[in-house]
C-alpha cells in the first residue's frame, strides 16, 4: 500500500532500508545488489534482478522492437480527509483521475489484463490498475472508467474483504493520530530518535516483523483505542466487503491478487507464502467468481520478489507479477514481471514526464550501472 508510492519530484522508487540490512542470503538467490535509485524516504536501495522463470531467461536484454506496456497504479480516489488515510499519501482527486483517464485515452491504447497476458499488444499499450480495498475505487473510479469505456484490474487482499478488522497500514495511521509520534514509537518498542512518519515506520519497521509480531502489534495498538476495529471500519465506510464484488463486472474491473493480508514477503516462511499467495488466489476466485491470474506484490518492492515468492506465485497459476519502482517495461527483469508507475496525486500536465520520460531514464541509468 504505502511504500508503493514513489517520490516523483526526485524520481525515487519505493524501497525499504530495513531490507538492506537483512541477513545475508535472505533474498540473494533472487537478486544481485547494485547501486540504486533511493527510496521515498531518502535511503538508498540495492536494485535487483528478479530470478527468471524456470527454463527461461530474464528480460533485461530486450529493447523496444515490440510494444512496451505502461502500467499505472492508483489506490484511493477521494478528496475526503480521514485519520485512517491522511498520513499515507495515496489519495487521488476524482477530477484529477478523470483527467488522467482522458489523457490515457488520447495518448495510449488502453488494454485489458487479458490483452497484456496474450502478448499481442497495440502500439502504445497502457493498463490501469488499483491496489487495496478502498471503496472509492468502486464508487468513484469505476463510473469514470465505465463512462470512458476503459477496463482495469484491481489487486485485492481477501482478508481485508472478509474480516471486520482494519488493514495494518490504516491501523498504524490511526495509531499515529491517536497516540502521537512518541506514543507510537513506544508501542513499536523503538527509540525516540527513530523517524516517526508512518511511511518510514511501515517501510523500515513493519517489513522486519513476522506473523506473530504483527498480531502482537495489532493487539497493542487496539488496546488503547476508544472503539474496536470493527466499529472504526464500519463507521469509516472506506473499504469494500465481499458483498461488493458482484458489482465489479459492470465497471469492467478485473480481480487480481494482492496477497491475503498485505504482508512483506521477505519476512515470510515458505509455508506462510503459500497462505499469502496461493490461498489468497483461491479465495479471491471463490469470492469474485473471476479467474485470478495476476499478482501485485504488496508494497511493490523487488526485495519482496524473493525466489520463494516468485516460485509460489508461478506454481499457483499467476501468469503476471507486478512491482512498482517507477521504471520502464522496456527492460523487464523477467518475462512475467512488470513494473508499474504510481500515479497517485500526479498532476495531469506532468503525466508525459512521470509515466513516460522518467521511467525510461531510471531504466537507462540502471542499465549503465
Amino acid at each position: 500500500m504505502l511504500t508503493e508510492r514513489a517520490d516523483y519530484q526526485t524520481g525515487a522508487p519505493p524501497c525499504n532500508s530495513a531490507a538492506n540490512a537483512a541477513p545475508a542470503g535472505q533474498a540473494s538467490s533472487a537478486f544481485q545488489a547494485r547501486a540504486g535509485d533511493g527510496k521515498p524516504f531518502g535511503q538508498p536501495r540495492p536494485p535487483c534482478r528478479v530470478a527468471p522463470r524456470p527454463n527461461g531467461s530474464t528480460d533485461s536484454s530486450r529493447r523496444v522492437k515490440e510494444p512496451v506496456p505502461t502500467v499505472v497504479v492508483y489506490h484511493h480516489v477521494s478528496t475526503a480527509r480521514h485519520e485512517l488515510t491522511d498520513a499515507l499519501d495515496i489519495s487521488t482527486d476524482p477530477d484529477s483521475f478523470r483527467r488522467h483517464v482522458k489523457y490515457y485515452a488520447r495518448n495510449f491504447d488502453l488494454i485489458t489484463p487479458s490483452e497484456l497476458l496474450g502478448g499481442k499488444l497495440p502500439r502504445k499499450p497502457l493498463l490501469i490498475t488499483f491496489d487495496d480495498v478502498y471503496r472509492s475505487v468502486l464508487e468513484v473510479a469505476g463510473p469514470i472508467l465505465r463512462e470512458a469505456g476503459v477496463q482495469s484490474i484491481w489487486f485485492m487482499n481477501p482478508d481485508c474483504l472478509e474480516s471486520e478488522t482494519l488493514p495494518l497500514d490504516n491501523l498504524l495511521t490511526l495509531a499515529a493520530a491517536h497516540y502521537g509520534s512518541a506514543g507510537l514509537l513506544r508501542l513499536l518498542a523503538l527509540p525516540n530518535s527513530t523517524p516517526a512518519s508512518v511511511p518510514a515506520l511501515i517501510s523500515d519497521h513493519l517489513s522486519t516483523l513476522n506473523y506473530a509480531q504483527i498480531a502482537m502489534l495489532r493487539t497493542a495498538i487496539c488496546a488503547g483505542l476508544p472503539e474496536t476495529q470493527t466499529e472504526i471500519r464500519r463507521s469509516s465506510n472506506l473499504f469494500i466487503t465481499r458483498d461488493d464484488l458482484g458489482r465489479l463486472p459492470e465497471y469492467g474491473i478485473h480481480v487480481g491478487n494482492h496477497s491475503l493480508t498485505h504482508s512483506f514477503f521477505r519476512s515470510l516462511s515458505t509455508a506462510e507464502l503459500q497462505i499469502e499467495i496461493r490461498r489468497s488466489r483461491e479465495l479471491l476466485e471463490k469470492l469474485s467468481g473471476q479467474p485470478v491470474t495476476c499478482l501485485a506484490i504488496p508494497y511493490g518492492n523487488e526485495l519482496d520478489a524473493t525466489e520463494a515468492a516468485l516460485t509460489t506465485a508461478r506454481s499457483s497459476g499467476h501468469r503476471a507479477i507486478f512491482l512498482v519502482h517507477g521504471r520502464s517495461n522496456v527492460s523487464r527483469p523477467a518475462p512475467d514481471v512488470y513494473f508499474r508507475v504510481c500515479a497517485d496525486r500526479l498532476r495531469t500536465e506532468f503525466l508525459p514526464i512521470s509515466i513516460g520520460i522518467l521511467p525510461r531514464l531510471r531504466t537507462f541509468r540502471d542499465w549503465l550501472r
